[in-house]
C-alpha cells in the first residue's frame, strides 16, 4: 500500500513538472512495396508531401503561459491547416487542386482525398506484387521513431513468406517523454485516448479495401489498443470519453473491417485482455461479421513496461494482457472461445530468452546456464527472443 501511495505521489508531482510532447510527424517518401501512414492524435492523416511543424506553435504557447500543456491542439493536422497555417493552405490548394474558401471544409476534403489516395496506393502495390496481402505494423507509446524496428520486422517476415506482401507502416502520435522517465511524464493516459482515435482513423481506410484482401496486423505495446479500435468498439472507457468517441468521432457509425481473412498479432499488448475482448462482437453494423481468423498474443511476465515494474499491471491503465497478470491470457482466451469460436487463438510466452553469447556480457552472465528473464520492452528484444519464430509462424500459417 505504501509503495502504491509513493508511486502515485511521484507520478502526480512529475506530471506537474514534465510537459507532454507530441510526436513530430515528418512524412518520408514511400519505398517499393511499403506504404507509410502518418496519423496525428485525432486519427487524421498528414499529407505525405508536406512538412508540418506543430512543435513551433506548442513551444510558442508555453512561453506565453505557465499552465500545464498536456496534449496540445497545436500538434494536429486540422489546427495546423485551419488555425495556424503551418500546413500551408496555399500549397494544399495548389497541390491537391482544392479551392474551398472555408478552411474547415478544405481540411475535410483534404482528408477524404488522402484516404482515397492511400487506398489507391495499396491497390497499385498489391497489383504490382501480384499478392493481395496487406501487413500493417502499429507501434506503441513513447516510440516516436520506429522506422528501424519496422525495417527489421519486414526482413523477418519476407524471409518467412514466399509471397510478396505490401507492408503498411503506421506512425501515430503515441506521445513521447523525450528522454524523461515515461512513467513520470504524465502522458500515458493521453496516449491511451489517442490510440482509440487513431484506430478509428485507420478503420476508415480499411473500409475501402477489397473484401478478398488478406489483412494482417502486427502491433507492439499500446499499438494493440489502436488495433482493437480498428476491428471493433471496446466500451471499457470512462463514460465521458466513450460518449465523445461515439458522438464526436462516430465510432458507432464507421463500419468495422469487412475483409474475409483478418489476423492480429500482438507483442506485449499494453491493454487489459478481458476488458477489451469482451466487446469483440461490438462491430458496425451489428448485422455484419468480424472475420478474425487468427489472434496471437505474445506475453511476458517480466517485461518492465507492461508489468509496470512488476507491481501495477492493472493500475494506471490496464496492461495485464501483455504481462499475463493473474492468468489474464487464459481468461481472455476463455472469453474469445465463447464469443469468437471460429478464431484460432495462440499464446506465445516471451518471458525467458536463452543465453546470448557475446563478449559484451559479464563473466557471470556468460556462465549462466538457465534461461534469462526478458525484462526489456522494445520490439528488438522480442525479435531476438527465440520464441519470435513461433509467434510469426502462428500468425502467418
Amino acid at each position: 500500500m505504501k509503495k502504491g501511495i509513493l508511486f502515485l505521489s511521484i507520478t502526480f508531482f512529475a506530471s506537474c513538472v514534465f510537459k507532454a510532447k507530441n510526436v513530430l510527424m515528418v512524412p518520408r517518401s514511400d519505398e517499393q512495396g511499403i506504404i507509410k501512414l502518418y496519423f496525428d492524435r485525432e486519427g487524421e492523416l498528414y499529407p505525405p508531401d508536406v512538412h508540418v511543424t506543430p512543435y513551433y506553435f506548442y513551444l510558442q504557447q508555453l512561453k506565453k503561459s505557465k499552465t500545464k500543456q498536456s496534449n496540445p491542439e497545436f500538434a494536429t493536422v486540422e489546427s495546423a491547416l485551419t488555425r495556424y497555417d503551418s500546413l500551408s493552405i496555399a500549397y494544399v490548394k495548389k497541390q491537391y487542386n482544392l479551392w474551398d474558401k472555408d478552411s474547415i471544409r478544405l481540411f475535410r476534403r483534404l482528408q477524404n482525398l488522402l484516404q482515397k489516395n492511400v487506398v489507391m496506393q495499396m491497390k497499385k502495390s498489391m497489383e504490382e506484387r501480384k499478392c493481395k496481402h496487406l501487413i500493417f505494423f502499429i507501434h506503441g507509446f513513447n516510440d516516436p521513431a520506429p522506422d528501424a524496428y519496422y525495417f527489421s520486422l519486414r526482413s523477418d517476415i519476407n524471409a518467412l513468406l514466399k509471397e510478396k506482401p505490401t507492408f503498411v507502416e503506421v506512425y501515430w502520435d503515441g506521445l513521447t517523454s523525450l528522454g524523461a522517465h515515461p512513467a513520470l511524464a504524465g502522458i500515458w493516459d493521453y496516449a491511451r485516448t489517442n490510440s482509440a482515435k487513431v484506430g478509428l482513423g485507420l478503420r476508415k481506410i480499411l473500409n475501402s479495401v477489397d473484401a478478398d484482401t488478406k489483412i494482417t496486423i502486427l502491433t507492439h505495446s499500446l499499438g494493440a489498443s489502436v488495433a482493437t479500435h480498428v476491428l471493433f468498439n471496446p466500451l471499457n472507457w470512462p463514460t465521458k470519453f466513450q460518449e465523445k468517441l461515439e458522438e464526436d468521432y462516430q465510432s458507432d457509425k464507421i463500419p468495422t473491417p469487412h475483409q474475409y481473412d483478418i489476423r492480429l498479432g500482438m507483442l506485449a499488448p499494453a491493454i487489459g485482455g478481458t476488458e477489451e475482448f469482451d466487446f469483440i462482437n461490438n462491430i458496425v453494423p451489428i448485422s455484419s461479421t468480424l472475420n478474425i481468423k487468427t489472434l496471437v498474443v505474445g506475453y511476458n511476465h517480466y517485461d518492465y513496461a507492461v508489468t509496470k515494474g512488476g507491481l501495477f499491471p492493472r493500475w494506471f491503465g490496464n496492461t495485464s494482457l501483455g504481462a499475463d497478470a493473474k492468468n489474464e491470457v487464459s481468461k481472455t482466451f476463455y472469453i474469445l472461445k465463447q464469443k469468437a469460436p471460429n478464431t484460432k487463438i495462440v499464446g506465445v510466452d516471451f518471458s525467458y530468452i536463452k543465453k546470448i553469447k557475446t563478449d559484451s556480457l559479464s563473466r557471470k552472465q556468460l556462465k549462466q546456464t538457465k534461461p534469462l528473464r526478458q525484462y526489456e520492452h522494445a520490439i528488438l528484444f522480442y525479435e531476438k527472443n527465440e520464441h519470435f519464430g513461433d509467434f510469426l509462424n502462428a500468425l502467418f500459417q
